[in-house]
């Protein structure tokens, strides 16, 4: 027993120094392929002092969330997969290669969507798996213990491309706002309209009785067909009274260029509620 207290520190610190330099960069963060071509590129870096594996993977999911507003990846929508998905029509080149320390990989995605096909938005979820290549262990002196230890380092992202005429929009169906222990938690009820999903970013802006903003956030979202939109403001220093909430969901993002996004005009909605 007291070997395995002092061991596990250690091995602590081993999963942190190996993931660590099993850790590979991607830029950017969500692929877009050209419209017309099918195209596109990406690069994976190896900013660490060792050499790694990196591995290629596709599999169809998407950002949901629960009544709650938590998020998760959908990978279980046979139906949304059987009509959106890019997997079987994409291929990427390379697939598996070495970086070594402070080198970079350009990678080339193809997709080959049947003309024929629906048109919208086809996507999937891109898995890059990186690990530290492992030298070979030395000579081991009898009755002296060796151990070889390894960790994977996975990393999400999508890939999208247009397929003829793609379109969105956006429907609040229900916003509330609930105020409780100091926190207020405003749910909204989002539907996705159109053939495509609504990537962009969300604001929630609060106003006092007097019009006046006492708080604000904004943050990225996407909407693939319905969610819950969930924001939390910390309401310990705010004055008793009547407050609006105004939401307002943008078609632009700090991360993607507005080129790559379906644009479609502002959509808002307000709520009252009250701090007593």
């Amino acid at each position: 027993m007291n070997i395995r207290l002092l061991l596990l520190p250690f091995a602590l610190l081993l999963l942190f120094a190996f993931s660590a330099q099993a850790q590979v960069t991607i830029s950017p963060t969500a692929v877009f392929l050209e419209k017309n071509s099918k195209v596109g590129s990406f690069y994976v870096s190896n900013p660490s002092n060792s050499a790694v594996e990196v591995r290629l993977g596709f599999e169809f999911a998407y950002p949901a969330t629960d009544e709650d507003g938590r998020v998760f990846l959908n990978y279980e929508d046979e139906d949304a997969e059987e009509q959106f998905s890019l997997v079987p029509h994409l291929r990427a080149f390379p697939t598996t290669f070495v970086l070594q320390p402070n080198e970079r990989q350009t990678v080339r995605l193809v997709g080959r969507i049947p003309q024929n096909s629906d048109p919208g938005m086809y996507w999937t979820r891109m898995r890059v798996s990186s690990n530290q290549l492992t030298p070979p262990i030395g000579d081991v002196a009898e009755g002296q213990v060796s151990a070889q230890v390894s960790f994977q380092i996975d990393q999400v992202t999508a890939v999208l491309v247009q397929h003829g005429d793609a379109q969105t929009g956006l429907q609040i169906h229900n916003t509330q706002a609930n105020v409780e222990n100091n926190r207020l938690i405003i749910l909204s009820d989002v539907e996705r309209t159109g053939n495509s999903p609504f990537i962009g970013s969300v604001q929630t802006r609060i106003l006092n009785s007097s019009g006046q903003e006492v708080d604000s956030r904004r943050s990225s979202t996407s909407v693939y067909f319905r969610n819950h939109q969930r924001v939390e403001f910390d309401t310990s220093t705010w004055n008793a009274g009547q407050y609006t909430a105004v939401t307002t969901f943008e078609s632009q993002r700090n991360d993607i260029s507005s080129q790559n996004l379906l644009q479609i005009s502002d959509v808002s909605e307000r709520t009252t509620f009250t701090i007593e």
